[in-house]
């Protein structure tokens, strides 16, 4: 994962090649985010770790993809299936429930006025939703792991607190267009969301040398 991620940063980091020099508003500029989400699986709370990674397009849209990771406090007692029994000390186990998706993204940018900056994004991707137990070698496993589709939507802000770097904040809603079947506790839910920004173009530019538009 660690590769993919640096993989990614290489490609965007060289992108801005293709802006078009002297008209910053025709420019396609890479933005990498960190995204900390906080939402509810069930009654439940959940937490979501992920990135987004994309090219901002005439400083109105953006464009990308990324990854997100939702642990939930939600731990319940399952019976293993004949395929599990040999992993496991016993035929019931402990397991804790997750859901993990690769989404693309469109973003809208409506209000730009340095620092500022408030879009509204739409997100849809595909992941597997599991319950995950620690098997008799403390090694994880994973069970009742099937296929999700899921699409969220919300408005977010950001705010520039040096050339380089900003924060964010954001509020929206995840909906299940597809559910696992194995799986029957809700995961439709509010999201509160806060995040670091880097601001990619502008770190290429440091590195090439060139002043701050």
């Amino acid at each position: 994962m660690l590769f993919r991620i640096l993989l990614l940063f290489y490609c965007f980091c060289c992108l801005p090649a293709f802006a078009q020099e002297g008209d910053s508003k025709k420019a396609l500029n890479p933005f990498l985010v960190f995204d900390n989400y906080y939402s509810f699986i069930g009654n439940k709370s959940a937490d979501v770790w992920g990135f987004r990674a994309g090219i901002e397009w005439n400083q109105t849209w953006r464009f990308g993809a990324g990854y997100n990771k939702i642990r939930s406090d939600i731990v319940e007692r399952k019976i293993l299936s004949g395929e599990e029994l040999s992993y496991a000390s016993n035929d019931t186990v402990k397991a804790q429930l997750f859901l993990t998706y690769f989404p693309v993204m469109a973003e809208y940018i409506f209000y730009r006025s340095d620092p500022w900056i408030i879009s509204i994004p739409l997100q849809a991707g595909y992941g597997k939703s599991y319950f995950q137990y620690f098997d008799r070698e403390n090694d994880e496993r994973k069970i009742f792991k099937r296929g999700v589709v899921v699409t969220q939507a919300g408005i977010s802000a950001q705010y520039k607190i040096i050339r380089w770097v900003g924060v964010g904040a954001g509020l929206g809603y995840r909906l299940m267009l597809v559910n696992n079947p194995e799986i029957e506790t809700k995961m439709n839910s509010p999201v509160f969301a806060i995040g670091i920004k880097l601001y990619l173009g502008e770190i290429v530019k440091s590195i090439q040398g060139k002043e701050e538009d």
